[in-house]
């Protein structure tokens, strides 16, 4: 008489094949590739930044030796304050990181993270945050949106959300950190910072630049190629809400 099919499979020997075949399967798993974090800075520029100048002031890292061949995350601190002090207002102020091809153009298809925006500008608010400015790092992974949190006055500190916004009235934020995941940590890492209004003057006093990646390629496609050029956008949607400045 055949064995039933549940007295075949406890037998000895097909169990020992179903286990080394289990086994052989998870021997076959490729190990993970090891992550790779690279810092670079900080940067003390002590650089003004101009006022009421849509021309933005561009501070330029080059990159040439990573070893990141897939980045999965990036973060940015910078401190960022009137000068004098309490001579600034948070939301006259856009910055972006931008990178580029090592010693190649700036063109549309660049990626390019949006980090500040006319921050607290909504339509019930014109004008903005008027705090001094920031001491700051920016991190997709943060609980905050840095556009919507305020502070009465002095600078502001902790590590937030970047602003991500194209225009300062919006909501839908395409423009975050992520824009960089899949590309290598080569290239040039361009700072932009303008002084949109009138009134109030700011200077970057530090800045430094924080790569975690994979030292080997993703399979992942990078997510900057679908936001090429939000930096060169935003930077329109942000003269679009320019205003007389506040008394």
């Amino acid at each position: 008489m055949t064995a039933p099919l549940h007295s075949i499979m406890k037998t000895p020997a097909l169990f020992a094949l179903s286990t080394l075949l289990a086994t052989a399967v998870v021997a076959q798993l490729p190990a993970p590739d090891p992550v790779v974090t690279e810092i670079y800075g900080p940067f003390t520029p002590g650089a003004a930044i101009t006022d009421n100048d849509a021309v933005l002031t561009s501070f330029l890292l080059s990159i040439s030796s990573s070893a990141i061949q897939s980045l999965t995350q990036v973060t940015i601190s910078f401190e960022l304050t009137g000068t004098p002090a309490e001579a600034g207002f948070a939301g006259d102020l856009f910055a972006s990181l931008l990178k580029t091809p090592v010693g190649g153009p700036v063109s549309v298809g660049d990626p390019s993270a949006i980090l500040l925006n006319g921050v607290g500008i909504t339509g019930a608010n014109p004008v903005g945050f008027g705090y001094d400015g920031w001491n700051i790092t920016l991190s997709d992974l943060a609980g905050t949106d840095i556009h919507t949190h305020s502070l009465v006055s002095g600078v502001l500190t902790g590590t937030f959300q970047p602003d991500g916004r194209l225009a300062p009235g919006d909501a839908a934020r395409p423009s975050l950190l992520d824009v960089f995941n899949g590309g290598t940590g080569n290239g040039d890492w361009r700072l932009n910072l303008g002084d949109l209004a009138a009134g109030g003057t700011m200077q970057l006093v530090s800045w430094s630049l924080t790569l975690t990646g994979a030292d080997s390629v993703s399979p992942v496609p990078e997510s900057g190629t679908w936001a090429a050029g939000l930096g060169l956008a935003a930077l329109s949607g942000a003269l679009a809400w320019r205003r007389p400045r506040r008394n």
